[in-house]
């Protein structure tokens, strides 16, 4: 087991964990969320992402159009101030894969949230 700890502020999308080259499958057992801001409620979305190439045409020099997709685990909810939202495997599972990254995105530019994930 392993730990990550992550302390996101801002509302641009930030990568919480990603596989390496050689790394297998691993299981994300817990990952908590606390709000530290010192008044606000935040928003998190917390997704999958990974990206695809498109088909290169005959005789396109200039390569393959990569096409990201994210698809949510959690989507616009609301961590009151001073709270903290814990998620089990025993929710759902989320993996770290060599695939994708997972990926969290706050609400407001002043958001701050800790982040602790608990891996297998």
């Amino acid at each position: 087991m392993s730990l990550i700890y992550k302390h996101i502020t801002g509302s641009d999308a930030v990568t919480l964990a990603e596989a390496t080259a050689n790394d297998f499958p691993t299981l994300i057992t817990t990952i908590s969320f606390c709000n530290i801001h010192a008044t606000d409620s935040v928003d998190i979305d917390l997704y999958y992402s990974w990206s695809t190439f498109l088909k290169v045409e005959e005789n396109n020099w200039d390569g393959p159009e990569e096409v990201i997709d994210n698809h949510y685990i959690l989507k616009s909810v609301t961590i009151p101030q001073g709270v903290t939202l814990s998620l089990s495997s025993e929710d759902f599972e989320i993996y770290i894969s060599n695939d994708y990254t997972i990926n969290i995105k706050l609400s407001a530019s002043d958001s701050a949230v800790d982040v602790i994930i608990n891996t297998k």
